[in-house]
């Protein structure tokens, strides 16, 4: 969406916040975005008062779908044109000890920057029936981001929340900033201190995803690396460059798997995913360690890992085995130990390209019993 439709949108969104009298503002990374001259989709929008009026306003206006989240007083809204619509009753947090989640509790727009990581994303733009007002930019996040500067707000920003640790990385990576001094050394202290193994473990995933998810993740790995963070990911999770070449997360994430070999399935597993995604990578470690064909058409996902990072393999060595247990009985063999072990024999040989067709697997089959009937 171009910036002036979207000016529109938020002017008139200030319309309905005026009639209650209530303050709404553009905030964070939208407004950062812009500063650098990029398009942002993701908009965050910061109200001082209850969101969500506002929120069902634009859901009714423009359509798509919504989640609300009352404990932090936010409604996230997927337009039916792609755009995205935060919204958030401005606040105030605490963090009872590290890596907790906060205690949240309503505030103006002053304190709701204040409590945010980065002086480049704690600045704010009001909406107004004209379009956006001044920036508002207490901590000089505009003069940090022309410098290239990343600089954490306050000393305690990464005990309060490790994943900032992350988020420093990315942002480092994704707009050429570099930390400054003072965040530097808190960077180094958080990191010898092990705050990010404080993270639960869903916590340490979501960081991962989204770091996979930039346009190339190797900057920030780097960075990470450097700052003696990839640990948190898994004490054997190791990077390669040659992993962004694979533009799909999920691929890269898989890829991260196969690198890490015995210790891959404990990652993954450590990871709590979705039991769909999990199952899928898991089976790209096991075929890579077991070296036969499966037994039934491979998930997506699964193929295109092992076509990727497997050169060399026949055609036919993905697809489901051509032998099954219908074609050993028609050859006068029962059910049982021998039964299995044939079928299992004849899933390394497609593997290995010993046949590509039906009917060369049966004549694969006769040949492997006679060649048994002759040991006996």
């Amino acid at each position: 969406m171009s910036l002036p439709a979207l000016k529109r949108r938020l002017a008139y969104l200030a319309e309905e916040a005026g009639r209650s009298g209530t303050r709404i503002f553009a905030v964070g990374g939208c407004v950062r975005d812009w500063l650098l001259g990029r398009d942002t989709v993701d908009i965050d929008l910061a109200v001082e008062g209850d969101p969500g009026p506002l929120a069902r306003t634009a859901l009714r206006l423009w359509g798509g779908g919504q989640e609300a989240h009352e404990r932090f007083g936010t409604a996230c809204l997927k337009l039916e044109d792609g755009l995205r619509l935060d919204f958030a009753r401005t606040r105030a947090e605490s963090y009872e000890r590290p890596a907790a989640l906060p205690k949240v509790r309503p505030a103006g727009i002053e304190d709701d920057l204040r409590r945010r990581d980065f002086t480049v994303n704690a600045m704010a733009r009001p909406l107004t029936p004209m379009g956006l007002g001044e920036l508002l930019d207490p901590f000089g996040g505009k003069a940090d981001l022309e410098a290239r500067r990343l600089r954490a707000l306050h000393p305690r920003s990464f005990e309060d929340d490790p994943t900032r640790l992350f988020r420093a990385a990315r942002y480092a990576a994704r707009f050429g900033l570099a930390p400054d001094k003072e965040t530097r050394s808190l960077i180094a202290s958080a990191a010898e201190r092990g705050l990010a193994g404080l993270l639960s473990r869903e916590r340490v995933r979501q960081e991962l995803l989204r770091t996979l998810e930039e346009e190339e993740a190797s900057p920030a790995m780097a960075l990470l690396k450097e700052w003696g963070l990839l640990g948190a990911f898994h004490p054997d999770f190791l990077w390669l460059p040659s992993t962004d070449m694979d533009s799909d997360p999920l691929l890269r994430l898989g890829v991260c798997a196969l690198v890490m070999g015995a210790r891959g399935e404990e990652f993954i597993r450590s990871l709590k995913l979705e039991r769909a995604l999990a199952r899928d990578i898991l089976l790209v470690l096991t075929m890579v360690q077991e070296r036969k064909s499966p037994c039934k058409p491979l998930p997506a996902l699964t193929r295109e890992l092992l076509e990727t990072h497997l050169k060399g393999l026949p055609e036919t060595a993905l697809e489901p085995l051509m032998l099954g247990g219908e074609d050993l009985k028609r050859l006068g063999l029962k059910p049982g130990r021998e039964f299995s072990r044939l079928l299992g024999e004849a899933a390394e040989a497609q593997w290995r390209g010993e046949f590509e067709t039906k009917i060369q697997a049966l004549v694969w089959v006769k040949d492997a019993l006679k060649k048994q009937s002759g040991r006996g």
